[in-house]
């Protein structure tokens, strides 16, 4: 306690103090001195709903007049210790320090019993053990105390012990230690002493279950929206195209590859150009593997902004960064048991590719701002359009990472080498488009499907899907019209058509002339365009906004005007 709560006038000798002593007129009361800081103690510890806010509190404790140290020994266990290593069935059950302060030396890492030092206590050991049985323990002088070693060289010649204890159940022992003997003249401090750290024990015991209870609470409120964000996703995968469509050479030499690497956890990387439906393969590799009862969890690298990753991909807890106003839970914490799928895996930070490196190594990571090691059991399927070989020699992809990564890779296919394929593609996008829009299905004939194989198609699968859908929207006739394929690559002619010519001018005007509708629909397609070619980053080095020389801000603008989205491959 401080040392306004301890002074107290002297009653004449006593005789030395015993845990029996209960002669209420040799207990002063708690009105003849000032409570106010034992109050502030008490509402100190009230108020916080964390094992570590306690015992920052607690250390404050341990100050008054003669206290020359204090300290607080815990139930080696994981509810509130976070380990219970010590407390192991059979074993020899122990007290962890975890709070302790004072002017006293040495430190508890220094003092000595028959088993090791006092950062941990056997049940067994003379000075805390009678504790363990629910009984204060005390020793006003030396001559009540067996005095070991340490205490002796270094002045301790009394103490008082207290257990911390809930519902009969011991949570840890809080003990003091005085610079003289409690005697005498001394006898009120320590009675004083004695019965307010009888009743901050009480009050610690309930304000550590009750921390414990809430970080509990927490832990499993954490694992609940873990659980119901699986279940999202799992609704949204089932409800998800998701057919790999196609009969051509290529696939299915794309295919073996998925089958025999499906049922290992090996790593897989999935290397081909934007568009090829990369993300088809690793919920296929997912699907056909003993891990597809967990969950497939997706990460877009492109799209995390280079501070986030960290967070991102390990979670944070509160108040660990600015901006941390809740704990969140990372992608590999949510992919436990299951597969994450890292899409355009080389836009990875080349700082972090190291912390990534040590989880795939060891399956542990640490949360932003926690330093408890999580174990996960994660299988990465990673993928990418970039020549990571490339960017290894460049430096800006680590090696190290690259061939872990690298075990098992599959190429996929640009739909110009599997042309064979179109036309089954043509007929699966046609009718999945006429479903989702409310229209009749329109006919597709051998003209079109000609015109689809004469093109080709630099977005691959996924421009082929958009130009299907927008055939699919514009045919109120009941017919289909391929003739404006590649007219958002400005100035390269279709060699599927011809696109809709502009206005001719007359003699007197020097170019072409657009209508405002037509330029509507080139700015609407030089904005697609330029999200495609950046796999639709808005903003940043090497984003669509940059690219097009405009800002951010009025990018969102136009991306909302024209109701562009990224598509499904």
């Amino acid at each position: 306690m401080s040392a306004e709560t301890t002074p107290m006038a002297a009653t004449g000798n006593r005789s030395a103090v015993t845990s029996n002593d209960q002669d209420p007129q040799l207990i002063p009361t708690l009105h003849s001195v000032d409570v106010s800081p034992f109050l502030d103690l008490m509402l100190g510890i009230a108020r916080e709903r964390t094992i570590e806010g306690i015992l920052r509190v607690t250390k404050r404790t341990y100050r008054g007049r003669h206290v020359i140290f204090g300290g607080l020994w815990i139930v080696a266990s994981l509810r509130i210790t976070g380990t219970s290593d010590h407390s192991a069935p059979g074993a020899d059950r122990k007290l962890r320090l975890m709070a302790f302060s004072g002017a006293g030396k040495p430190r508890p890492a220094m003092w000595r019993h028959q088993e090791g030092t006092y950062d941990l206590v056997p049940f067994s050991n003379p000075l805390l053990g009678p504790c363990t049985n629910g009984e204060p323990t005390y020793a006003a002088s030396g001559e009540q105390w067996n005095r070991p070693d340490w205490a002796v060289e270094h002045g301790y010649h009394a103490y008082s012990a207290f257990p911390i204890m809930h519902k009969d159940e011991l949570l840890g022992v809080m003990a003091v230690f005085y610079d003289r003997p409690m005697i005498n003249e001394l006898a009120d401090m320590l009675l004083m002493h004695r019965k307010m750290h009888k009743i901050y024990a009480d009050s610690l015991a309930a304000a550590l279950a009750n921390a414990a209870a809430f970080d509990e609470i927490q832990t499993l409120r954490r694992e609940l929206e873990l659980e119901n964000e699986h279940l999202r996703r799992a609704v949204r995968t089932a409800h998800a195209d998701d057919h790999i469509v196609g009969n051509a050479p290529a696939l299915h030499k794309v295919m073996e590859q998925v089958e025999v690497v499906a049922p290992t956890d090996a790593t897989v990387l999935i290397l081909g150009e934007s568009g090829t439906g990369k993300e088809l393969l690793a919920e296929a590799i997912h699907k056909r593997s003993h891990r597809r009862l967990g969950p497939l969890v997706r990460v877009n690298c492109s799209a995390v902004p280079h501070e986030l990753f960290e967070s991102e991909f390990f979670g944070h807890i509160k108040g660990s960064f600015t901006g941390a106003v809740r704990d969140r839970t990372g992608r590999f914490l949510m992919a436990d048991g299951g597969t994450l799928f890292l899409d355009e895996v080389g836009e990875i930070p080349l700082e972090l590719q190291g912390k990534l490196l040590r989880v795939l190594q060891e399956g542990t990571f640490e949360p932003i701002g926690d330093d408890r090691p999580r174990k996960v059991d994660v299988r990465i399927i990673a993928a990418t359009n970039r020549d990571l070989a490339a960017d290894v020699e460049a430096g800006l992809f680590r090696q190290d990472l690259y061939f872990r990564l690298s075990v098992f890779p599959i190429h996929n296919p640009p739909l110009r080498e599997r042309l064979d394929d179109i036309p089954m593609l043509a007929h699966h996008f046609i009718s999945n488009a006429a479903r989702r829009l409310g229209v009749t299905e329109p006919k597709l004939h051998y003209r079109h499907i000609q015109q689809l194989q004469s093109y080709d198609w630099p977005g691959n699968v996924r421009e082929l899907q958009n130009e299907i859908e927008r055939a699919v929207i514009m045919s109120h006739n009941g017919g289909l019209d391929f003739n404006r394929l590649g007219a958002h690559r400005i100035g390269t002619p279709s060699p599927a058509g011809t696109a809709t010519p502009p206005v001719v001018p007359s003699s007197t005007h020097v170019g072409p002339l657009y209508t405002e509708a037509q330029m509507e629909d080139l700015h609407r397609e030089n904005t697609f365009r330029a999200l495609e070619s950046c796999n639709w980053r808005v903003q940043g080095e090497g984003g669509a906004a940059e690219l097009l020389g405009i800002k951010p801000t009025t990018l969102q603008s136009r991306i909302k005007k024209y109701g562009l989205k990224k598509p499904v491959a």
